[in-house]
């Protein structure tokens, strides 16, 4: 396709490299902080910590024309007709987007598409646009107009679907592996969807995008909390799903076997490094989209391998401040950790994110429940994971990733704004506002032997970057 720049180099070993500039011992190391700023990291005396211990993702060769990259990925569809050659007058067109906690460049992708659509005839009326807000929070109207742009939000019906709500769904079946399948009545109704998303490591189906923003992102809860157990069995590791192939990963399995109950899609996705920073847009056939930019994310974001290290830290950028997707980003790198180390998040948090995904009322229900709280998460999770597997709950997957980032290592964030809110103690998570103190306690909590001279390893991009684990996806 016509893309300025040069190609994706998915065939490199490596894809992550090592932090030029951030120094020695005597030097300072950044993360990223906000929009804008930087984070000087105040590590104890003595810890050698160097640049080879500090992993970037790769940011080479962003498009420098978005317009153009867009363009000359639906001039070029990846096996699959033109978006054009697939409607016509009377169609009826479901796009589905991302929600707002993705930086997906939904507002400049949309009226090139709407364009495309209705120089094929396609009527506004039949049109309609819906965020694939899955169990995040629902999207309103100010959000509608942040995420679309002004002129899509007020000239289309755009929905927010009500994940609860099941007269709102149509039912159109369950799969051969026992998923049902219930998608929400605009988009299931449509005679094509469209789907507008990017693609990113993810916890469970390997890397996010594509069908992803139907199923589970405009499913009803019963097909969602189907979908996330897919490949958590009984004794399994969760860690291992992270970044594996779509062939291998049994939650990108399923949604492929759903989608197969759909109709015609059609799959405009995105590899992105931050707000505003492409570097590749595809469109075309979903599966051979999402393949396409997964091979190219493991290029850019997997980690090199190395050894687990004694003290693992984090960064939460780019995302903008979500605790749930913070702490996704912790998760990522669960594997670099050693057993009975210590995992630092760095969780510069937006005021106006800090509750999308989880409600401030669990926040602080969490967080004063104190060092008991702790406890009941790191031994009475599993129970309570399997209360809420046979009741069909999609909160199971959330409680696994929690058990396995806090049964075997300590875990610390720095979070001012959080701290702010909550104090000191979220259940097992001990939450700081001062960086000495952050420090002086992840120095009493490593074993003896380990307090001064630990290993170390640093991912300041951490919602980019992944460190895998090694052995089967299930």
């Amino acid at each position: 396709m016509a893309y300025p720049g040069r190609p994706g180099r998915a065939g490199r070993s490596a894809s992550t490299r090592t932090r030029g500039g951030m120094g020695m011992t005597t030097g300072t190391i950044e993360a990223p902080w906000g929009g804008d700023g930087t984070l000087a990291l105040a590590l104890p005396p003595g810890w050698n910590v160097g640049r080879e211990h500090v992993v970037e993702p790769d940011l080479s060769d962003a498009a420098a024309d978005y317009p153009a990259a867009l363009a000359g990925a639906l001039d070029a569809p990846l096996d699959a007709p033109r978006l054009e050659d697939r409607v016509g007058p009377g169609s009826k067109v479901a796009i589905v987007v991302d929600d707002p906690s993705r930086w997906t460049p939904v507002r400049e992708a949309l009226p090139i598409v709407l364009a495309r659509l209705h120089g094929a005839g396609v009527a506004a009326g039949d049109v309609t646009i819906s965020v694939g807000v899955g169990r995040h929070h629902a999207v309103d109207d100010a959000a509608m107009r942040e995420r679309l742009g002004d002129g899509p939000a007020a000239s289309y019906r755009c929905y927010s679907p009500p994940v609860d709500d099941l007269a709102a769904y149509v039912d159109l079946g369950t799969t051969a592996s026992g998923v049902p399948v219930r998608v929400f009545r605009p988009v299931a109704e449509a005679d094509v969807r469209v789907l507008i998303g990017s693609v990113l490591p993810h916890l469970q189906a390997g890397f996010g995008g594509g069908y992803k923003l139907i199923f589970p992102g405009t499913s009803h809860r019963t097909t969602l909390g189907a979908l996330h157990r897919q490949g958590l069995s009984a004794g399994s590791d969760a860690g291992r799903l992270l970044g594996s192939p779509s062939a291998e990963n049994p939650m990108r399995l399923a949604v492929n076997e759903a989608a197969g109950l759909l109709g015609p899609c059609f799959s405009i996705s995105h590899l992105i490094g931050a707000p505003g920073m492409i570097f590749r847009a595809r469109a075309g056939r979903p599966e051979s989209v999402q393949d396409a930019l997964a091979e190219e994310a493991r290029a850019r974001f997997q980690a090199p391998p190395a050894p687990p290290a004694d003290v693992v830290v984090v960064g939460n950028s780019p995302w903008p401040g979500d605790p749930m997707q913070s702490f996704k980003a912790l998760l990522h790198h669960r594997a670099a950790s050693s057993p009975g180390g210590v995992s630092v998040g760095l969780f510069w948090t937006d005021p106006a994110e800090i509750d999308r995904s989880m409600p401030r009322a669990a926040l602080r229900l969490i967080a004063g429940s104190g060092a008991p709280g702790g406890w009941a998460i790191r031994r009475l999770l599993p129970a309570v994971e399997r209360v809420l597997s046979a009741r069909e709950s999609s909160a199971a997957f959330m409680l696994r990733w929690a058990r396995e980032l806090v049964v075997d290592r300590t875990v610390m964030i720095y979070a001012p704004p959080l701290h702010a809110r909550i104090g000191g103690r979220l259940g097992p998570v001990r939450v700081f506002a001062d960086q000495d103190a952050l420090w002086r306690a992840v120095r009493r909590a490593l074993p003896r032997d380990r307090r001064d001279a630990p290993s170390v390893r640093i991912f300041p991009r951490g919602g980019l970057t992944y460190a895998p684990q090694a052995g089967p996806s299930a």
